[in-house]
């Protein structure tokens, strides 16, 4: 392949995971608390019991997320990821007829579980067998700013949707569903079938999907058996399970907690909004940050960006300034890249190509259980001590988590693992 043509397709490829992130995961996905709302009114489910719904999702997908990292390994990276995308859709479509609570809870295990696979999974490794060391995090960035790019024009326009249609009407909201599920669809397999292809030569299919079976096999690090094996890939996924507790707290909470210091309606907008230019911009620049100053200096970054954010709220909390959202929300709203593309470029990075898929499956646990744990910590704390208590605990998550990341980032490097082959 030639240079100019190698360029289109990897402009291509970045194009397509774009435009994955923008608009069926954001469908399946970033909409969802949209819905919230409307469970409540039209089924009377209770806030505590809406909130389970994506809290067992999360955890779901995590348990699964390390065999379902297998699959790129055995079969055609693009086979997976339209099957993964059909299988989250099957979820939306399940919830345009659920009527219980229980049928909710099983629509968004599959929708999470299908989503993982083909974005929180498939992106980074489709990235990883397209892009070299160097631009593989910039790559990544733009990817995943998709999702940010597709909020700016799913949230106004469903929005309003949920309100004309689902407001005290269970047939509306199931239209509404049925509509997101269609959308997400035929939407993502387009994208899949149009813009993503695995990187081997084309040929017969038959062949096709033996070359990357043996390419898999082929790639660099250590494999996913030897990195069970070694504590620092604990520690360090022990690290993102207490980023995982804070960002949830400040990712999840915001508006509430806004909404509990009486900030004006129009400024609670105008943070929302500066929190999403923000987060587009985070993931595109965080890219250039793993690859301009590397994993670990990118790390203390984020680290220092969302010590200030958290500490922005305690003082709001403290002081009732009204400017401490907007500083709260361009603080942490750059940081987004360190739970997007992170993950991702913190193992291919330290461990490799070889069994990515698993290990960042495996990873990823830590994080999911941390993003679900937080929610329910935060607001516990919240509920017996205030936010005072609550926001001092955050910071405790964000300096504990930070440091045990980064001192095992900086211990990783010196390995180079990601550089040698399995045994």
């Amino acid at each position: 392949m030639n240079n100019k043509k190698k360029m289109r397709q990897h402009l291509l490829i970045i194009f397509g995971c774009m435009m994955l992130q923008a608009i069926p995961y954001g469908m399946a996905q970033n909409i969802s608390p949209l819905f919230v709302r409307y469970l409540h009114i039209d089924f009377n489910f209770n806030l505590a019991d809406v909130g389970l719904i994506f809290t067992i999702g999360s955890i779901s997908s995590s348990l699964i997320s390390p065999f379902a990292g297998e699959l790129y390994t055995r079969f055609s990276t693009k086979m997976v990821m339209v099957g993964a995308m059909i299988f989250a859709s099957l979820g939306i479509y399940i919830n345009a007829f659920a009527t219980q609570l229980w049928m909710y809870f099983i629509a968004n295990v599959i929708i999470s579980v299908g989503c993982m696979v083909y974005s929180t999974l498939g992106i980074p490794y489709l990235m990883g067998t397209w892009f070299d060391e160097k631009t593989k995090p910039k790559a990544l960035g733009l990817a995943f700013a998709g999702g940010s790019l597709g909020n700016f024009f799913l949230f106004p326009i469903f929005n309003s949707l949920l309100h004309k249609y689902a407001l005290y009407s269970v047939a509306g909201l199931h239209k509404v569903y049925f509509l997101v599920a269609t959308i997400g669809l035929i939407s993502g397999l387009i994208i899949l079938f149009v813009f993503i292809r695995s990187n081997v030569q084309q040929g017969n299919l038959k062949e096709e999907e033996k070359a990357i079976i043996q390419q898999n096999k082929n790639f660099k690090g250590i494999g996913a058996r030897a990195v069970r094996q070694l504590p620092a890939f604990w520690l360090l996924a022990s690290g993102m399970f207490f980023i995982g507790m804070n960002i949830s707290a400040q990712s999840m909470q915001y508006a509430n907690f806004f909404d509990a210091q009486a900030l004006p309606v129009f400024v609670v907008g105008a943070a929302g909004s500066v929190f999403s230019v923000a987060g587009l911009i985070g993931n595109i620049s965080g890219g250039f940050l793993f690859s301009k100053f590397g994993m670990f200096k990118a790390t203390l970054i984020a680290f220092c960006l969302q010590l200030l954010s958290a500490t922005s709220m305690l003082l709001l909390d403290i002081t009732h300034w009204q400017v401490l959202a907007f500083t709260w929300a361009i603080c942490y709203g750059l940081t987004v890249y360190i739970y997007m593309s992170g993950p991702a470029v913190f193992i291919q990075g330290l461990f490799g190509m070889r069994d990515s898929s698993e290990i960042l499956g495996l990873f990823s646990i830590f994080f999911g259980a941390g993003f679900a744990l937080g929610n329910v910590v935060y607001g516990t704390l919240v509920d017996h001590y205030g936010y005072l208590v609550a926001w001092s605990c955050v910071l405790i998550f964000i300096i504990c988590g930070y440091m045990i990341l980064s001192t095992m980032i900086y211990k990783l490097l010196q390995k180079n693992y990601a550089q040698q082959s399995a045994n």
